[in-house]
């Protein structure tokens, strides 16, 4: 029989939902920090996808991460918003994170 593979939680993890991700107006970076001040790194916007991030975005709108993918060592996670114009329709973005440092 196949095991099933897991995502463990660590100590940090215990008592909280999930990690906020926050979105500055006209950038596409991922934040650590409301003030954003501080970018997440790849391996940290990894983890933070995998255990059930929520992007705040500028707008003061919550949107769930539906994708992570790494190109060049930088990570991203693409999000899905409702269209403003049309209410039938949805647009995705995505925002990156910084490379981890070496």
């Amino acid at each position: 029989m196949a095991t099933v593979d897991r995502i463990p939680m660590r100590a940090e993890d215990k008592n909280y939902a999930a990690q906020i991700i926050y979105k500055k107006a006209s950038e596409a970076y991922a934040y650590i920090d409301a003030a954003f001040t501080t970018k997440f790194t790849t391996s940290a916007l990894k983890n933070a996808f995998l255990k059930g991030a929520v992007i705040l975005l500028d707008s003061g709108a919550y949107a769930i991460p539906v994708g992570y993918s790494e190109t060049s060592s930088v990570g991203s996670v693409t999000y899905i918003v409702p269209n403003s114009t049309t209410a039938t329709s949805a647009d995705i973005a995505s925002l990156a994170g910084v490379a981890d440092p070496a």
